[in-house]
């Protein structure tokens, strides 16, 4: 446990450092490093790291585990380190390639998926930051971050990937989540269309009407145009978070997808 949270303490430093100087050069809006919701996305950079991936890692193994079996693997963790059937014989770099690809594709529909019904309770919660900004690439509800993962993780061992294929993927996806909820308005010019940038991703987050259950991607803005949701207007989005009486502080948003008022779901979209 010390250990841990000494690497989350170094790693967050780290990221303060480079994200605080980007947000204070290229600002998308002027707002005070302590601003509204700051204490509660500081207490999720401990609780996602510590717990919530903690609770998705064993979900994962246990959801893998009879997928591997049906696939007539034994368990012995070098086989399942090198893959198994013809993708698995593939360079390494070629299976990081089209694991992201694909990973991007499942994640578009399973992002959208969290956009309706019961899912959107626990979706909520990411969307609930006001003043959005690099710290809010955390704010994660467990439930929401297992079944997202799962989506994901259970395809990629099916079709026989090489889990050591994701050791270079899974940090620089982890970096580039935390890029797009930067407080800045790159677009990346004349790539804006190939790769989802900052500015891209706080169109997702607005509560403005215009943006509402647009640009899902998270790295390839290919499915929101292939699928008619990309939107990325030249003015920036103003206004942050959600109509839903999603409460202020973490313990309250980790049960409040569960709480019932008058026998119903308190949310419905």
């Amino acid at each position: 446990m010390a250990g841990s949270l000494v690497s989350i303490a170094v790693g967050f430093v780290i990221l303060a450092l480079v994200f605080g100087a980007i947000e204070r050069l290229f600002p998308a809006r002027r707002q005070p490093i302590v601003r509204p919701g700051w204490w509660t996305d500081l207490a999720y950079w401990v609780f996602t790291p510590l717990v919530t991936r903690a609770v998705t890692r064993v979900a994962v193994i246990a959801a893998l585990l009879p997928v591997l079996l049906l696939a007539g693997q034994n368990l012995d963790p070098e086989r399942i380190a090198k893959g198994f059937g013809p993708l698995s014989r593939q360079p390494l770099w070629l299976q990081a390639i089209e694991m992201i690809v694909l990973g991007d594709f499942i994640g578009y529909w399973t992002h959208r998926w969290f956009h309706g019904g019961w899912r959107w309770r626990f979706h909520a919660i990411h969307h609930s930051s006001t003043h959005l900004d690099w710290l809010a690439a955390v704010r994660l509800h467990p439930v929401n971050d297992v079944i997202g993962k799962l989506a994901i993780a259970l395809p990629m061992i099916g079709l026989g990937f090489s889990p050591v294929a994701t050791a270079g993927v899974v940090p620089f996806l982890t970096f580039y989540a935390i890029l797009l909820h930067a407080n800045v308005d790159w677009r990346f010019g004349p790539l804006s269309k190939v790769i989802a940038s900052p500015a891209f991703h706080r169109w997702h987050h607005t509560s403005a009407a215009a943006g509402r259950d647009r640009n899902f991607a998270g790295l390839l803005p290919l499915w929101d145009i292939l699928f008619g949701t990309f939107w990325l207007p030249d003015r920036p989005p103003t206004v942050f978070g959600v109509d839903d009486p999603v409460p202020a502080h973490l313990p309250g948003q980790l049960l409040w997808p569960f709480r019932r008022d008058h026998g119903r779901f308190t949310i419905a979209r």
